[in-house]
């Protein structure tokens, strides 16, 4: 093809190019501006903020409940098992580190 040719089909391009950002800008501007599509518009000014409304009736006092039935006895407790120790029945001591993990030990630098 020759440039006398060429040159339309480059410009027309271009417009279509023009013509879809353009569309696709207006399509999407609303939603990134956080704006209704009312207000997007812009062929009306805001409307005044309605009156509070007024205040409801009170309503009806309810009906006394019915009196509930008596609790039963409760049974007697079992007795209670002995606790077993995990590690022996010796409570650790502050300066004792026999129980200590080696990883423990290092992190420390007691070792």
């Amino acid at each position: 093809m020759t440039d006398l040719t060429d040159k339309p089909d480059l410009t027309r391009r271009r417009m279509f190019a023009k013509l879809g950002l353009a569309v696709g800008t207006a399509y999407v501007a609303p939603v990134m501006l956080h704006m209704s599509p009312a207000q997007a518009s812009g062929a009306s000014r805001p409307s005044r903020p309605s009156r509070p409304s007024r205040p409801s009736r009170p309503s009806r006092p309810s009906r006394p409940s019915r009196p509930s039935r008596p609790s039963r006895p409760s049974r007697p407790s079992r007795p209670s098992r002995p606790s077993q120790s995990v590690r022996g029945s010796q409570p650790s001591r502050p300066g004792n580190t026999d129980d200590m993990p080696l990883w423990m030990l290092q992190l420390l630098g007691l070792i």
